[in-house]
């Protein structure tokens, strides 16, 4: 794992994809193995530092009981996509480690049901903020720990 200053700078590290099988983007990216409370499968995200929040893709929303629920304050979020509405949850989720321990976490997605994309996506606010990650690309590894 990475030290900063002899001590323990991550506590994990896994092996990250390029790109998402069957995908047409020819822009390389960078795609973890995470896995959402309540699911036992495992899921690729896309890490992306500038995204204001994370994005649960609608299947996976709709799986976990997410999608339609009234009680919720609405937001809005403007994407590349165009604007969207939903609704903020906090989830358990882990970084799935190849190496080392996994890490065990909250965060914070933005769901909606009209979200266009079969792509979950890690954004700063109310994940990345919270945890340490390095990425070393010529090797695809995603180092990860705890703050």
């Amino acid at each position: 794992m990475l030290k900063l200053d002899a001590e323990l700078f991550t506590s994990g590290r896994s092996r990250f994809s390029d790109r998402v099988p069957g995908s047409l983007d020819p822009t390389a990216k960078v795609y973890v193995k995470i896995k959402l409370g309540g699911l036992e499968r495992t899921l690729l995200a896309q890490l992306d530092t500038g995204a204001a929040w994370s994005v649960l893709e609608s299947d996976v929303a709709a799986e976990l009981g997410l999608l339609n629920r009234v009680d919720e304050e609405k937001k809005r979020l403007l994407t590349p996509l165009g604007m969207r509405e939903g609704h903020l949850v906090r989830l358990p989720f882990a970084l799935v480690a190849d190496e080392g321990d996994s890490l065990h976490t909250e965060g914070v997605f933005f769901v909606c049901g009209d979200w266009p994309l079969d792509l979950t996506f890690l954004g700063y606010s109310g994940l990345l903020d919270r945890i340490r990650f390095a990425l070393d690309p010529q090797a695809n590894h995603f180092y990860f720990g705890s703050s």
